[in-house]
């Protein structure tokens, strides 16, 4: 019988410094995007996906994102937990006894159109512990190659570079959890040398929202997130 993943972990805590002023009295996942959170699209997004568990990892404001899901999605199946100003890693384990044996781990400010049933059977396919979503990263400028004599031979208006970005997105082994002093850059890194963390490229919609430029741009691009 094929198995699915069932449960997000959604991290919420963050305090949007670069959102300022509009974080001074919300929570980032609370940003609105055309007069809907951005927590809002998450939840619908992953509840028509398959995702019928929810973890919301709290800290700043805590109160807000409380009375916000208690207002609107008291249908489903949410723990909330508040950590306070913490690292990634502490909001992740103190999550733990919520947690089943494998779950989806989300940022609060990003949405991607990720199958996440692909990417579970992509995560079950591999003998790592973790599988990370990721984007290819376009230059924003124009890319020129010159020859030996300093004439242009090529120009590429904003290519696709050979790299990609960690987009969140994540399947989690609950196993691979301890808890340690690591921040969470430092825990991924050690996955990597540990050949316990494999990438799951991702071609299609995405934004993130940490800016009032970024916010700007998913206002006039949410439409294409379904």
């Amino acid at each position: 019988m094929k198995k699915f993943i069932q449960q997000a972990l959604i991290l919420c805590g963050g305090k949007g410094e670069r959102l300022k002023p509009i974080t001074n009295s919300i929570p980032k996942p609370l940003v609105k995007i055309n007069g809907k959170p951005l927590l809002g699209y998450q939840i619908n997004y992953l509840v028509k996906r398959g995702i019928n568990k929810f973890v919301i990892a709290t800290g700043f404001k805590s109160k807000l994102i409380i009375d916000y899901i208690n207002h609107n999605y008291s249908h489903l199946e949410i723990d909330i937990v508040d950590s306070g100003d913490v690292d990634i890693m502490k909001r992740i384990y103190d999550c733990m006894m919520y947690l089943d044996e494998e779950f989806l781990l989300c940022y609060g400010d990003t949405l991607a159109d990720i199958d996440i049933q692909n990417i579970y059977n992509f995560h079950k396919n591999h003998n790592g512990k973790v599988t990370v979503s990721t984007y290819q990263l376009t230059s924003q400028f124009g890319i020129i190659k010159t020859d030996e004599n300093d004439l242009v031979v090529e120009f590429l208006e904003k290519p696709k570079l050979d790299a990609w970005i960690n987009i969140g997105y994540f399947i989690f082994d609950k196993s691979i959890i301890t808890n340690s002093s690591n921040n969470f850059a430092n825990f991924i890194s050690k996955l990597a040398l540990s050949r316990y963390l494999f990438s799951y490229k991702h071609n299609g919609f995405h934004l993130t929202v940490n800016t009032i430029n970024e916010l700007k741009d998913a206002e006039l691009n949410i439409r294409n997130f379904k």
